[in-house]
């Protein structure tokens, strides 16, 4: 196959290996709508080109693909490009870096406290000092890296990277930490939601629709439909924080009555036990008193997970995602937060919605932002590479 329609094709096969993850010459077949004989012309070229490499064995051995009787079909995949990426997660209290082979594991991780990220240039300064660590311990410098992934705790403007108002960080507001970053390094960077980033990391490569709910120092969700991150259009969906569940409920950051954010985030969560434990609480103690079944402790995170299931069980209604997520840094609180939270969404969302969302805590803990993070650097280095994005 050669000429205009050959180059067409390939980028169709590359698009859906990007897009959707490995597959079989059938499955490709199906997602690029071309005929068989021409999936297979395509990728014995793609093979021979060194971009695309296959696998007899499936990734996903609880699923085996099968062509035929008995005989297993072989995955291709695309190849990584060579070199390191970045991945950069930080919150308010925390900043992780870690370096990867281009889709691959990690090869170097650090993470360090924050006194707060109220500061911008002093947060940079942190990251910046942790990017050079992490690199030099994984061989190279940040210069070097094809990409470095900046996971921040707040809402961007889609077009621009800039933070939008109404967030934890109002000091950050209009700022583009991804081009201050880049300057510091002296490499690209690219700004992504820390919510978006759980979801990328949370979700496989064949996801249809998954919802990752974030509980931390603020609350929100990061959508990933048919395998990409969905932003909406200014680059600002997944604000579940600020869907209000009480009309008369206290004044939120953002202006309005009652939002989720003012009744279930975690310091909201913590001032609520100090009447039957201590006012200087911690949110690390709120999981230790989940974890040790502490009665008020297990009582107020009942109460929450039934609050954000009901604002969710409209969501799960209209997206019908396969898979919800509960995340943020508390495995126990993630856990005991998750089972109430689908009772919510069975009580309140459509039926045969509910039925079909699989609801359940995170399976990477407090590091799914910085898995998402490396694989969004992967995914935008191997795009370009391969001919499917022009910039990032």
């Amino acid at each position: 196959m050669s000429g205009l329609k050959g180059q067409a094709g390939r980028r169709q096969v590359l698009a859906a290996l990007s897009d959707h993850g490995p597959a079989s010459r059938v499955e490709l077949g199906r997602r690029t709508g071309l005929s068989s004989s021409a999936v297979s012309v395509l990728v014995h070229d793609l093979i021979a080109d060194g971009l695309v490499v296959e696998d007899l064995d499936d990734p996903r051995p609880q699923e085996p693909v099968r062509r035929g009787r008995g005989r297993p079909a072989h995955r291709l995949r695309l190849r990584p490009p060579d070199g390191l990426v970045v991945g950069v997660d930080v919150g308010n209290t925390h900043v992780r870096v870690a370096a990867a082979a281009v889709g691959g594991e990690p090869v170097a991780e650090q993470v360090s406290p924050l006194e707060g990220a109220d500061s911008l240039e002093a947060t940079l300064g942190v990251v910046a000092g942790l990017v050079d660590e992490v690199a030099a311990r994984a061989g190279t410098t940040p210069a070097r890296a094809r990409m470095v992934a900046l996971g921040v705790p707040a809402p961007l403007a889609d077009s621009t990277g800039a933070v939008a108002p109404n967030n934890i960080l109002p000091a950050w507001i209009g700022h583009r930490p991804g081009e201050e970053l880049a300057r510091a390094l002296g490499t690209e960077v690219v700004v992504e939601n820390d919510a978006n980033l759980g979801a990328l990391g949370e979700s496989e490569p064949d996801e249809v629709a998954l919802v990752y709910l974030k509980l931390s120092t603020g609350i929100g969700a990061g959508l990933v439909l048919g395998g990409q991150v969905f932003r909406g259009a200014g680059g600002t969906a997944g604000e579940v924080g600020h869907a209000q569940v009480d009309p008369a409920g206290v004044l939120c950051r953002c202006g309005l009555r009652g939002c989720l954010e003012t009744v279930v985030s975690v310091p909201r969560l913590v001032a609520a036990l100090a009447p039957v434990t201590r006012d200087d609480l911690a949110p690390a103690d709120l999981a230790r008193l989940v974890e040790a079944e502490d009665p008020g402790a297990l009582h107020v995170v009942t109460d929450a997970g039934r609050t954000i299931g009901r604002v969710l069980a409209g969501l799960v209604t209209v997206l019908n995602p396969s898979t919800l997520v509960v995340g943020g840094p508390w495995p126990s609180v993630n856990a005991a937060l998750a089972t109430h939270v689908e009772a919510a969404i069975t009580t309140w969302a459509q039926p045969s919605a509910s039925a079909q969302v699989d609801v359940r805590p995170s399976r990477t803990g407090d590091r799914a932002e910085i898995v998402g993070a490396l694989a969004l650097a992967s995914q935008l280095v191997t795009r370009r590479e391969r001919g499917l994005l022009v910039s990032a």
